[in-house]
């Protein structure tokens, strides 16, 4: 697996045989359909169910300001650090250790705020509608801010979660990737 795009795209990223990464593929077409319709630079995403890092890592190298990765397994939490190291991109990346519920009210508790989030829990366990209902509750999205989902194909989320809403969804094999927008109900 390898950063596609951006100030060190090209560069290999460590992978443990446990986690299931985004492919080279599906994260290079997220990242184009972003690009598209959003400026990347200068914000702040999160990375829940980090894995590897590679969705944030790649948003550091494509011009976001920085990204917290929120992983609760220690050895994965070891493979986003060493990721970060290769990539020379510590220093915009912040390591959270904990279960994606609980990092986002540890966040909201830290008042961050965030442009974007990335959301690639594992398959089929109930986490994508989980996560989902808790972040559309939280203040830590800005208005404007997207979230993409990756998700086993037959496991996307609702059309809406309150101020979330679904913007377009895609497919690549079995995997499944959704674009929510936040809509709303914040004064900035």
């Amino acid at each position: 697996m390898r950063v596609i795009s951006g100030s060190v795209g090209g560069r290999s990223l460590t992978v443990p045989k446990k986690v299931r990464p985004t492919t080279d593929r599906v994260r290079e077409s997220v990242f184009n359909i972003l690009a598209s319709r959003f400026s990347l630079t200068d914000i702040d995403v999160l990375d829940l169910f980090a894995g590897t890092g590679a969705l944030g890592i790649e948003a550091l190298s494509r011009g976001v300001h920085s990204a917290v990765f929120v992983e609760a397994n220690p050895d994965a939490q070891k493979i986003i650090r060493a990721n970060l190291k290769t990539t020379k991109l510590l220093h915009r990346g912040r390591i959270l250790r904990a279960y994606a519920l609980k990092g986002i009210g540890i966040l909201e508790g830290q008042g961050l705020r965030f442009g974007g989030v990335f959301l690639d829990p594992p398959y089929e366990e109930g986490w994508v509608d989980k996560t989902l209902r808790r972040l559309a509750r939280s203040s830590i999205l800005r208005t404007g801010a997207w979230v993409v989902v990756e998700h086993a194909r037959h496991e996307a989320g609702a059309e809406s979660y309150g101020p979330l809403v679904l913007t377009d969804s895609r497919r690549y094999g079995t995997t499944g990737v959704s674009f929510y927008l936040h809509e709303g109900w914040e004064t900035e």
